[in-house]
């Protein structure tokens, strides 16, 4: 063995007689403090997550994290024909008054309106067609739900179509024969009449 051998071997005696010992760093814990321990966590944890579950149970109760309250209401077929509607049941029936405001600066002639629930199995039946809307006015549609009545309170999403077509001063004293689809949602709150 040489003497860099020896050097290295010196060096590692002494770098193994320096490492601490068990015990060297404090006591060992016991198993009754890590008991302790254990239970401190478990009891400030649980008071936090007992309050927690008691404030979203307030919440709740209160209506405030229902999905009913977060939806807002709205009508809306496009920025040309905005809307408003109101939904009440009245004999039975559930009922829309979908008031439709033309926003282009030419007469519009809204030949058809289709509005349904969104998942298509009931739809408004009676809206009016053909109807004549002067640029800057409005015009209230009324039509009645086929089935069974929405329960009052309820908020409820309908999908539509509007079909119109331009009734401009450049197309003469006709209205145009090329039909416009405005497609929208109705979201509202069934209100007692």
């Amino acid at each position: 063995m040489g003497k860099g051998q020896a050097a290295i071997e010196g060096t590692s005696r002494e770098l193994r007689s320096r490492a601490p010992k068990a015990g060297a760093l404090g006591p060992i814990p016991s198993r009754r403090f890590r008991g302790q321990a254990a239970i401190e966590y478990l009891t400030t944890y649980g008071w936090v997550l007992l309050v927690l579950v008691i404030v979203i149970g307030v919440l709740f109760s209160t209506g405030i994290l229902s999905p009913g309250y977060m939806m807002s209401e709205e009508c809306n077929f496009g920025s040309s024909l905005k809307c408003t509607a109101t939904l009440f049941n009245e004999a039975g029936h559930t009922r829309v008054l979908l008031t439709v405001f033309n926003g282009y600066p030419y007469k519009v002639r809204i030949n058809d309106v289709v509005l349904q629930t969104q998942d298509g199995d009931q739809q408004f039946i009676g809206f009016s067609a053909g109807v004549n809307v002067t640029s800057g006015s409005n015009v209230t549609f009324e039509a009645d739900l086929g089935g069974a009545p929405i329960p009052e309170g309820t908020i409820k999403r309908f999908t539509g179509n509007m079909t119109y077509v331009s009734c401009a001063p450049e197309l003469g004293s006709d209205c145009s024969a090329v039909a416009h689809v405005a497609s929208g949602r109705v979201t509202g709150r069934i209100i007692p009449n």
